[in-house]
Order: structure tokens, then sequence, then C-alpha cells
């Protein structure tokens, strides 16, 4: 396991530990997605975050190459406030902020998928900015079932 992988997974209990991005109608696929990787679902009851605290469905945290990723992913299978999915990938983002070691290195991707916006949504979405640790990252689309390593880059 990487240095930035175990050092997230020493914060996060086991049963709150998953394989799989999927809620709903909608997931996203690892295949090819950076490893090793650990993926938290962050609905997890284990977790000590507030039940009415903001958050995204995961958060992923992988490394490959030498080169880390903190990656917060939200899914949404049907409907959805602009900014009611801003609010839940900065959640996710704070949570990762809480666990991630000082001074280690990553590439930050917030990543929405989705199974369909209408083109103001994902104009909005497109130019609304998530921070974590400095970086300001604009929210990657993408579609239900499509790699993850698609918006990786």
């Amino acid at each position: 396991m990487s240095a930035l992988v175990a050092s997230v997974a020493q914060e996060v209990d086991n049963d709150c530990r998953t394989n799989k991005c999927k809620k709903g109608k909608c997931s996203v696929s690892l295949n090819d997605a950076p490893a090793p990787r650990l993926i938290v679902d962050l609905d997890g009851a284990a977790l000590p975050i507030q039940e009415d605290q903001k958050r995204c469905d995961y958060l992923f945290i992988g490394e490959q190459d030498g080169t880390g990723w903190v990656v917060p992913i939200e899914l949404k299978g049907g409907g959805f406030k602009v900014d009611d999915v801003a609010e839940q990938l900065q959640g996710g983002s704070n949570v990762a902020d809480a666990w991630l070691p000082l001074g280690s290195p990553f590439q930050f991707v917030p990543v929405l998928a989705h199974r369909g916006i209408h083109r103001h949504d994902r104009d909005k979405l497109r130019y609304t900015q998530i921070n974590l640790r400095g970086q300001g990252k604009r929210i990657k689309l993408l579609h239900c079932g499509a790699k993850l390593k698609n918006v990786l880059s």
C-alpha cells in the first residue's frame, strides 16, 4: 500500500471501506483506476462525521506511478440541485482534509457521476470550484457507469 493510501486507511474503520462506487441507479467503474486504492463510503455509520454534515457519497484515495489521487465522488441517478452537489463535494473534501497527511502531494479531482444533466446545470457545475488544501478545482462530470480513469489526467 502506498504512503498516502496507508495513511488515510489508518483513519478509516474497516466497515466504511468498499471496493465499489455504486448507489441506487448510478455507479462509477474502477477499471484501470489508480491502485493501490482506498474507497471510503462516506455514509458509513462508523465514521466520525456528524449525521447532518453534508458530504459526498465516496472518497477515492489512490496512487499510481508516484502520483497520489484524492477524488470525492457524488453519484446522482436522478434529479438534483447544483448547489447541493457542490456542498456535498466540498463536505467530502473537508473530510479528506482531516485524514490526509501534511505535506503529502496529490492530484485533487472532485467528480459528479450522473445519468443526465440539463445544459444550464452542466455549465454551472463546470464553473463551480471545490477546494482542498489550496487547490481549487472545477467539478469533473462523468456519466454513470463510466470509468473513473476518464476524468483523471
